[in-house]
């Protein structure tokens, strides 16, 4: 997909209409490249979309990029949990008949049909046929149960089709798995022993085979609970400027520099172990009504100042707002500071043209750039470095400053008719003045 760029003028931007550059110098050969997003770009830049960013190539033709967010990782564990078990005999024989084919087709192509027996043969009279599991030792959702089962029908087969439900009180019973099978093909090379469960808690589950000859058939068994870890990508974390004091007498005011979504912020008070009650707001610009973030204690590590860190919903906003609700009397008069945190940004870009690339930022003077999706760069992009110490000047600050406004056109021609037009009246009007002064 070819994306192109364009000022007022239908031109292609040039390196400066940018405020300041920085060389990029690919590692090695590649289809594409990726590096960090150079830190100075987050205080120059004038867009929280990095709207304002072109990559150049050696030949100073546009080369498409792209911005590519880290994901934080997730990692799924399960946890098996021993349980009680408690063996019930049978009771009522059921009416229904389990007459019928089975079938199993497996991927590898083997089909097997087996044709179930008249279960009314052969039934043991003693031996625990249904099971009762305690799960209330497990305090989390339980996700499956894994069954350590045998039982092998008269006819020779290692498959016991089971119905689950579940019970809060041993009373009142539903069902919350409807059919499931147990089944061992060729010793233990094909077997399953475990059954999902709709994730919730539970207190007691019961396994009713459908088979009614069958007995003493499980062992043990163990309920599963999946937990997940999430391995967060680092933040970038920057001290956002305090401007002065609020309408309060404990209020601070600051202002972000920095154009991107901050997704957490975190205090930091003048000495450790000092409890807080602050009020955390932001807002776009001073006309914007103020929207709070947190309201709540703080409280500073032993050893420092610093209070953990807490979420938020990510905002551009760069006005922002602490007051201090109450405990304001250990700060000694001592202002707070404030820092963001921001997710990391990768800069990818293709390889388009000879390098070295010349990374040009912050104007506002370009259109937006339209970048491409990440998905564009390929499964691993190679790398690419920024020579920081080449960091130099563009356009300048200039081009920081808006465009001024352009002259309309349209209304100096108009102008220009009327006072044509009024020159004209006036000399029409002495040339009737002197013809009837002739008179």
């Amino acid at each position: 997909m070819a994306l192109g760029f364009s000022l007022g003028s239908g031109a292609a931007p040039v390196p400066d209409d940018f405020a300041e550059g920085i060389p990029i110098v690919p590692v090695r050969e590649g289809r594409a490249y990726q590096l960090p997003l150079p830190e100075p770009v987050y205080g120059v830049s004038t867009r929280a979309d990095f709207g304002d960013l072109r990559l150049f190539s050696r030949a100073g033709d546009v080369v498409q990029h792209a911005f590519c967010h880290p994901r934080d990782q997730h990692q799924e564990n399960t946890v098996s949990h021993p349980v009680v078990l408690h063996g019930l005999p049978p009771g009522r024989r059921p009416d229904e008949q389990l007459g019928g084919q089975l079938a199993i087709d497996t991927a590898d192509g083997l089909s097997m049909r087996w044709q179930r027996s008249d279960p009314n043969q052969d039934i043991p009279a003693s031996g625990a046929f249904e099971y009762i599991v305690d799960a209330r030792e497990v305090e989390q959702p339980l996700s499956g149960i894994r069954l350590d089962w045998q039982w092998r029908s008269p006819e020779g087969r290692e498959e016991l089709p089971i119905r689950i439900a579940a019970s809060e009180d041993l009373d009142q019973w539903h069902t919350v798995v409807t059919r499931t099978t147990l089944l061992r093909l060729d010793g233990e090379k094909l077997e399953t022993a475990a059954v999902a469960l709709p994730e919730q808690r539970y207190r007691f589950l019961r396994l009713i085979p459908e088979d009614e000859r069958a007995r003493d058939w499980l062992r043990q068994a163990r309920v599963l609970t999946t937990h997940t870890e999430v391995d967060a990508v680092p933040l970038i974390w920057s001290e956002v400027e305090r401007t002065g004091s609020g309408e309060g007498p404990l209020e601070s005011v600051f202002r972000s520099a920095r154009p991107a979504f901050a997704r957490q912020w975190r205090l930091t008070l003048p000495g450790p172990n000092r409890v807080l009650s602050v009020r955390l707001s932001s807002r776009a610009d001073d006309t914007a009504a103020w929207r709070e973030r947190y309201l709540g204690s703080v409280a500073s590590a032993a050893g420092s100042g610093e209070i953990e860190a807490r979420n938020m919903t990510p905002t551009t906003d760069p006005l922002w707002r602490v007051q201090v609700l109450s405990g304001g009397e250990s700060l000694a008069g001592e202002p707070v500071s404030l820092h963001l945190g921001y997710p990391p940004l990768q800069l990818g870009f293709l390889a388009q043209g000879e390098g070295p690339f010349l990374l040009a930022y912050g104007s506002r003077r370009v259109p937006p750039a339209q970048v491409l999706d990440c998905d564009a760069l390929g499964v691993e992009p190679a790398p690419a470095r920024a020579e920081m110490e080449q960091r130099r000047e563009l356009g300048g600050k200039a081009v920081l400053q808006p465009l001024p406004e352009p002259i309309p056109a349209r209304r100096i021609v108009l102008w220009g008719v009327l006072i044509l037009g009024a020159v004209l009246v006036v000399v029409m009007a002495v040339g009737l003045l002197r013809k009837l002064d002739n008179r």
